[in-house]
């Protein structure tokens, strides 16, 4: 994969645990850990009937270099939306992220 064709800048977030609480709760915080370059494209989304009217879904596929940290409970802001990751795949050299906006 060409290093050119990372084009657009992300932040991955993700829940980070700070500590405990009194009670010995989790305190869990979201928190941006990353921001890496990264190519986005859109194979395509689909509009569908629910009880509200009709709803549209966007599809990305978003390829970067691999990091151990990015699963399915990662965030990834990019584009000027907020991406849920739905599938990390190993793609030649890097991953490839099917994601879904939310």
């Amino acid at each position: 994969m060409d290093p050119g064709e990372f084009n657009t800048r992300v932040s991955l977030v993700m829940d980070v645990q700070l500590g405990r609480d009194a009670a010995g709760a989790p305190i869990i915080e979201r928190r941006e850990v990353a921001r890496p370059w990264a190519k986005l494209t859109y194979p395509g989304g689909r509009e569908f009937l629910n009880q509200d009217g009709v709803s549209t879904e966007k599809k990305a596929v978003i390829r970067m270099y691999a990091r151990r940290d990015v699963d399915q409970k990662t965030t990834i802001v990019a584009a000027g939306h907020t991406w849920d990751v739905k599938d990390v795949r190993p793609f030649d050299d890097v991953i490839e992220i099917h994601a879904v906006a939310q």
